[in-house]
């Protein structure tokens, strides 16, 4: 009789063991589920909120309107002005060079844990398990169909200020329009470099223009580290260069 009892606890202990074993992987993936899609959550209202504040300095920049403001929730993380990428551009009108600038173009970053989102040059980008462009900049090349040639449109977006912010409130985002200056090139190239945590979504988007084109040896790329290497051959250029001051409080 003991033997059996004794048989029976063990069968109760390990049935109970089972049970809770078998409940502790269904949390931890219920868990794991909810917590990828409160993430996923995020990142798509982060997505959001930076087309925001892209659209919000397309109509600064295009419209001729002086400011803007607008405000992201910021859900943890925590907002700024940076950098932004470094951009070395030089033009030439019969491999004579006409054209040059060499400076960092600014940006708006927010950053929560693995996630950064950043307004960079006109495009919004994000760096997580990989880059990727959200939202991409005002850098296209189209072929006139009237003489089929090739037309490169570029707009330097460059941003100064400052300012920091982070925690569960809200940021505030204020753009003010400061310059611009528009130029027109061609017939020539363009050699354009760079370098930016974003190198790889860079190097994607510049090589998706060559389907702009039907000859891609116009468009010509290549990475190397976190720069990106790119020469545009053009019978017309359109550099529009814009100067604006932002504050994150």
């Amino acid at each position: 009789m003991k033997e059996k009892a004794v048989s029976s606890v063990l069968g109760y202990t390990m049935i109970l063991a089972i049970v809770v074993l078998v409940l502790s992987l269904v949390f931890s993936h219920t868990y794991s589920m909810v917590t990828q899609a409160k993430e996923k959550v995020k990142y798509e209202s982060l997505a959001q909120g930076f087309e925001k504040i892209q659209n919000m300095i397309n109509y600064v920049t295009y419209s001729g309107t002086s400011n803007r403001f607008v405000r992201i929730l910021l859900s943890g993380g925590s907002m700024s002005v940076g950098k932004g990428c470094y951009i070395n551009l030089s033009v030439y009108e019969s491999n004579k060079s006409v054209y040059s600038f060499r400076g960092y173009s600014g940006s708006v970053d927010y950053t929560y844990g693995n996630y950064k989102i950043s307004y960079e040059n006109g495009g919004v980008w994000l760096k997580s398990s990989g880059e990727t462009v959200v939202s991409p900049p005002r850098i296209f090349v189209y072929r006139k169909i009237i003489n089929n040639q090739t037309v490169f449109f570029i707009s330097l977006i460059l941003i100064n200020g400052s300012g920091s912010v982070g925690g569960n409130s809200f940021a505030g985002v204020d753009v003010r329009f400061n310059s611009s200056n528009v130029k027109i090139f061609g017939p020539g190239y363009v050699k354009l470099n760079i370098t930016s945590e974003y190198s790889k979504a860079w190097y994607d988007y510049f090589n998706s223009l060559k389907k702009s084109t039907s000859n891609t040896a116009e468009i010509q790329t290549a990475l190397i580290g976190n720069k990106v290497c790119v020469t545009i051959n053009f019978n017309e250029m359109i550099l529009a260069e814009y100067r604006l001051n932002v504050k994150v409080d």
